[in-house]
């Protein structure tokens, strides 16, 4: 019998760390689908991924975004 994974991923908000540090986020979401780039590689092409679940919580702007989960 197979069984199958369900996958999800979430993007926290800024500890106070990372925003002291005036940190930028390198991550951006539409649906299923995740990009993540480096911001000290500039060049270097966006890594793209696909998950069951995306769960975005980084801004409040985007919490209210309906193609977001919460």
């Amino acid at each position: 019998m197979a069984a199958s994974v369900k996958v999800a991923v979430r993007v926290r908000p800024f500890n106070s760390r990372e925003t002291s540090r005036d940190a930028k986020c390198v991550i951006q979401m539409q649906g299923s689908s995740t990009c993540i780039w480096n911001p000290k590689q500039p060049k270097e092409a966006a890594k793209n991924f696909s998950f069951d679940y995306s769960y975005w919580s980084h801004s409040s702007v985007l919490l209210h975004t309906p193609h977001y989960h919460r």
